[in-house]
């Protein structure tokens, strides 16, 4: 009786699913650092722009309303807001990939 050795196939999961690829770049748009770089960008900016009319308002500067203050300071909050619970799903999957179990 011959028996014949197992032979592996070389099958990659980037071949099967090229989506699920880890280093597959996508063709279609930005990647993801660089998404996350432009929104980065925007959220200083519009710290820096609710500061800066603060920073007016608190001079006497007659030329900024308090109501364009208030909307600049509470539109810097809520993109704060969201950057720091993007910041914590991100933290938090990490945390769910690293504890599992293989």
């Amino acid at each position: 009786m011959n028996v014949a050795p197992i032979q592996f196939a070389s099958i990659s999961p980037a071949s099967i699913m090229p989506e699920a690829g880890i280093g597959v770049a996508s063709q279609n748009g930005p990647s993801f650092m660089q998404t996350l770089g432009v929104e980065v960008h925007q959220l200083d900016a519009s710290l820096n722009q609710a500061d800066q009319a603060a920073r007016a308002l608190a001079a006497g500067d007659s030329s900024m309303p308090v109501h364009d203050v208030m909307i600049a300071m509470e539109s810097a909050h809520l993109k704060l807001q969201m950057a720091v619970e993007v910041r914590n799903r991100i933290v938090d999957a990490y945390q769910n990939l690293t504890n599992m179990q293989l």
